[in-house]
């Protein structure tokens, strides 16, 4: 039997911006892109070396992408707008749920953008946000 986790009732939060940081849940998210970061290459390869040599380089944070039903008057959605057209940092937080304990990642994101989404009669207005992740996260369980 599988031990797979489901996303269902993971939450997706922003940070307040104080000391302690407090976090409310940004309404009705659909789907949350990867979170993590990629170590570069660097090649240290020398004359003593019998074989290319190589080490990591500093942690590079992804790019985080959501999506979101749009909820007029959202108080955390409009702050993820407000966030991008200062060009501000933000901090965010993604808890896994569905395991005991949760699983949580804290991070840093530098917000990009900032999108209505196609507005028809037969579908809801959704929204997009993304941006990069800047600095370390911090991984909880």
């Amino acid at each position: 039997m599988t031990a797979a986790v489901l996303g269902k009732l993971s939450t997706l939060q922003l940070g307040s911006g104080a000391s302690p940081q407090v976090y409310t849940t940004i309404a009705e998210v659909l789907r949350v892109s990867e979170i993590g970061s990629a170590n570069p290459e660097i090649n240290v390869t020398n004359l003593d070396s019998t074989a290319q040599e190589y080490i990591p380089g500093l942690a590079d944070g992804l790019t985080v992408e959501f999506d979101m039903n749009w909820v007029a008057g959202n108080a955390q959605q409009q702050s993820l707008r407000t966030a991008v057209a200062a060009g501000s940092t933000i901090n965010l937080r993604m808890v896994w749920t569905q395991v005991s304990p949760n699983t949580i990642a804290q991070f840093d994101i530098a917000a990009l953008n900032f999108s209505m989404g196609e507005t028809s009669s037969e579908n809801q207005v959704t929204a997009r946000f993304s941006g990069r992740i800047s600095g370390s996260i911090v991984w909880l369980n």
